[in-house]
């Protein structure tokens, strides 16, 4: 070959690559442009994008246009942190007043990414591809991806996430936002916050075809409802027992409830025991994603008892962002609130549950002599990571933790006794555990789990991975949480206790609804639901939920 040819050939070769690599390059250089990051996450997105503009521009124009579009978004993401401290979501793209909203900020910047992407579009028409199979095939992945993501509440999204988090490190921070938006990029976050582009509508629905049920005597008591961080101990075995399980011995009866998550969660838990409804109807975290979307008089327990004349206070030791309580409570017919930033926190550590305890009983006792009050507490103090100990997964960190934090309800709830019988005031008390604490390991070592509980098993945690699909009593025996209640009647407690047993966490709320004396359909319904046998309240798949709680009833009470 002379050297004439050779350079041809060279050139030829040269040309092809960068036919194939140019763009390839061209987008790595703008996805670095837009927020400094090459996580794998945001290249498989940013990748996802540009094959689905491929599809109808050229390959050229298709990348400035994914660069661009991204550009844009992310700008426009910034500016609404900066006005409201929340990222950009899904379901913003598909609101016209939040577009409008948003243009009246335009920056220079946006308008710079919007013409660039108008010219490269122009281009990328007018230079078109022709068809090609492989090319469609490409493309359709992205919308394949939302299209489960936004109305699948299955099998699908749940593996599609599955592999999204372990493959592609995408692990979906629902409970913040905009650490989620750091973490995994503006394209990722969007993706994942597209599960509540759609809002539940008014409608039709059977709900109320359940009947109506009366379990309790309405003798309008003072209630104190604890929702205790990852608060776990054995009942009926001596599996797992916690220094939580000495409280049957200070006058608590006690029985095993159905969580909706395990490990963590929180939110989730909250939701099923302040609404009745439950949490596996709506996509993702129902705090999270609606807070902003919640009308000022939703229908809850906590409203029930605010329009029966009660005190409504709603406490969390820690920040009130943190699953957007702040946000939520008033809607929700908190009529006080007080969160961390209102109490001495001094340490490093999650802050001692002693400090809501006191800022409860302070509460409690401002009180009007003859009022009637109702507290809804949130602890923290055992939230997780637990710290490893001569490998003991961190058993022995969250037995010291919740052996303070019982110590501090203990004292709490004798002050507490004292000062209702002072004023002559009936009082019921009810804590149940939000989720297991994330404690897998031990759970596996300790027999509560078995080995059909995992697809993969490891040395410690994190390495666990539970089967894509448990049968209902794996699941039951995942889900299970102790509730603990007692009562200035031990009979009272004592029938709580046995009508809930084994039943789903919105179903608490419901008994103590029947504590009160207007009638309400909504509530006598779900007692009606939650007075079957307990093996008749665990679907095979959660979602099956959606059959019972209608988003029409949701729409109704709470939108």
């Amino acid at each position: 070959m002379s050297y004439f040819e050779k350079a041809v050939f060279f050139r030829k070769i040269v040309k092809q690559l960068a036919f194939i690599l140019g763009p390839v390059l061209l987008l790595l250089l703008g996805r670095y442009f837009v927020d400094q990051n090459w996580s794998v996450q945001r290249l498989l997105f940013s990748g996802l994008l540009f094959a689905f503009l491929a599809l109808v521009l050229n390959r050229w124009a298709a990348t400035v246009v994914a660069i661009g579009l991204e550009g844009l978004l992310c700008q426009a993401s910034w500016l609404k942190e900066g006005q409201t401290g929340e990222p950009l979501l899904a379901r913003d793209l598909f609101e016209v007043s939040q577009g409008v909203s948003l243009a009246s900020y335009l920056n220079w910047e946006m308008i710079a990414f919007s013409l660039l992407v108008a010219c490269a579009v122009g281009v990328g028409v007018w230079k078109r591809p022709r068809f090609a199979w492989w090319r469609l095939a490409l493309a359709l992945l992205l919308p394949a991806l939302l299209l489960i993501r936004i109305f699948d509440h299955g099998v699908l999204n749940k593996t599609s996430s599955s592999i999204l988090a372990e493959h592609f490190k995408a692990s979906y921070l629902s409970y913040n936002f905009i650490q989620n938006t750091r973490q995994n990029g503006l394209l990722v976050h969007l993706y994942q916050t597209a599960e509540s582009v759609k809002l539940p509508s008014a409608g039709a629905h059977s709900f109320y075809t359940l009947g109506t049920l009366k379990t309790q005597q309405a003798i309008e008591p003072d209630v104190v409802l604890i929702l205790c961080e990852a608060c776990f101990t054995s009942l009926d075995d001596d599996h797992f027992i916690t220094p939580i399980a000495r409280l049957k011995q200070k006058g608590f009866s006690a029985s095993m409830m159905l969580s909706p998550v395990y490990g963590g969660g929180t939110a989730e838990a909250e939701f099923e025991m302040l609404t009745g409804l439950s949490s596996a109807v709506l996509p993702g975290i129902d705090y999270q994603n609606y807070a902003s979307s919640y009308r000022k008089d939703a229908a809850t327990l906590v409203s029930r008892y605010k329009d029966a004349g009660y005190r409504t206070i709603g406490m969390h030791n820690f920040y009130g962002n943190f699953w957007k309580r702040s946000n939520i409570y008033p809607s929700f017919g908190f009529s006080s609130t007080r969160f961390v930033e209102e109490m001495s926190w001094k340490t490093r550590t999650w802050p001692d549950d002693g400090l809501l305890y006191d800022a409860a009983l302070k509460a409690y006792a401002q009180g009007p002599a003859k009022g009637k009050t109702m507290l809804s507490l949130v602890t923290v103090m055992t939230h997780g990571n637990y710290t490893d100990r001569d490998y003991d997964g961190g058993m022995g960190d969250y037995n010291q933790r919740l052996n303070a934090a019982v110590k501090h309800l203990e004292k709490f709830v004798k002050q507490l006794e004292a000062q209702a019988k002072k004023r002559k005031r009936p009082l019921v008390i009810a804590l149940i555990g939000d989720h297991k604490p994330s404690l897998t390991a031990a759970f596996y070592r300790k027999g509560v789990f078995d080995d059909h509980f995992f697809r993969s098993k490891g040395d410690r945690n994190d390495k666990f991975r539970f089967a894509y699909k448990l049968t209902p009593q794996q699941w039951r025996k995942r889900a299970e949480v102790p509730l603990f209640i007692k009562a200035s009647r031990p009979d009272l407690a004592a029938g709580m206790i046995g009508n809930l047993a084994g039943k789903p966490m919105f179903c608490l709320p419901g008994e103590l609804a029947q504590l009160l004396p207007k009638e309400d359909p909504f509530w006598g319904a779900l007692s009606s639901l939650c007075a079957r046998e307990s093996d008749q309240l665990v679907p095979t798949q959660q979602v099956e939920w959606r059959k019972v709680f209608e988003p029409a009833l949701f729409a109704e009470r709470l939108f």
